[in-house]
């Protein structure tokens, strides 16, 4: 299964740049509401005040988390129950359990975002109100398991995923793309039996 067949490079560059453009429109309010004062960053009261703080928090919050985490999870739910459960032929087989394995690597992956995604967000969605206290240990905690999803999924797309797996090793050692053996067309391979 080729990304070329599902994602051109148009499509892609078109949504993280939309994604970008959202992303920093929605984080201005963060001009507003700090200045430096000698050597500091010192906070102060935004120009539209609070009602409008907590409008940019929750619009950030729900545009770059939680619609997303949403969506990934619909689509996740919609793959697994339009994937056929019985093959045809036995050709058809092999493509059956690459696509339940990139279904799995992909649900690995999204399980990770939500657990280490969701508590952090929803302490600064909560903040505004005074229910929750950025900056608090509690704050802090969770903003480093943010930080560990970051950090684990290049392990999960490694452990599942044998032409991740190559590049990954070509990388490291330095060598030149195909030096493992493969063309330079980035195919998904997905591990079934580890």
């Amino acid at each position: 299964m080729k990304y070329e067949k599902h994602f051109s490079r148009k499509r892609v560059v078109i949504y993280v740049a939309a994604m970008l453009i959202v992303t920093c429109v929605l984080s201005m309010n963060k001009f507003f509401e700090v200045r430096l004062s000698g050597e500091k960053c010192v906070t102060k009261d935004a120009p539209y005040g609070k009602e409008g703080t907590r409008a940019f928090i929750i619009s950030y919050s729900v545009v770059t988390f939680y619609i997303p985490c949403f969506l990934t999870w619909f689509t996740f739910a919609d793959i697994a129950l339009n994937l056929p459960a019985t093959p045809k032929e036995s050709a058809h087989e092999t493509e059956r359990k690459i696509q339940r394995a990139l279904l799995r690597m992909c649900a690995i992956a999204a399980i990770a975002l939500t657990v280490c995604g969701f508590p952090a967000q929803t302490i600064y969605i909560l903040s505004p109100f005074g229910i929750t206290k950025i900056g608090s240990s509690l704050h802090k905690g969770f903003n480093v398991l943010v930080l560990f999803n970051s950090c684990m999924n290049p392990f999960i797309y490694y452990f599942s995923n044998q032409e991740y797996r190559k590049r990954f090793k070509e990388l490291i050692a330095c060598k030149k793309p195909g030096y493992y053996g493969g063309d330079m067309e980035l195919e998904t391979q997905v591990s079934v039996g580890e």
